[in-house]
């Protein structure tokens, strides 16, 4: 890339368009290949989003029936101070 440029305008529309070209072969070349790849990746998650929702929310009713259990055992436990074990 230039580093050095003589300003007038003749020679600022020649860097511009000279940075176009550069910019257009740079996202043909680099960048919109891997925006499809990017973009095919996504659409597999949104697909396990799909899948995952119905299971995620019977799992956390399901879990959520432990924790009274858990509440009153911890109760027991610190009332007992944690030994728990039957003798």
């Amino acid at each position: 890339m230039k580093t050095t440029h003589h300003f007038n305008a003749d020679t600022m529309r020649l860097r511009f368009h000279e940075l176009a070209a550069e910019r257009k072969r740079i996202e043909e070349q680099d960048v919109l290949p891997l925006r499809e790849q990017l973009d095919q990746v996504v659409a597999k998650i949104h697909v396990l989003e799909a899948e995952l929702k119905p299971i995620d929310k019977i799992y956390r009713e399901k879990r959520q029936q432990l924790v009274p259990i858990d509440r009153e055992m911890g109760i027991i436990s610190r009332a007992l101070s944690g030994r728990t074990a039957i003798e």
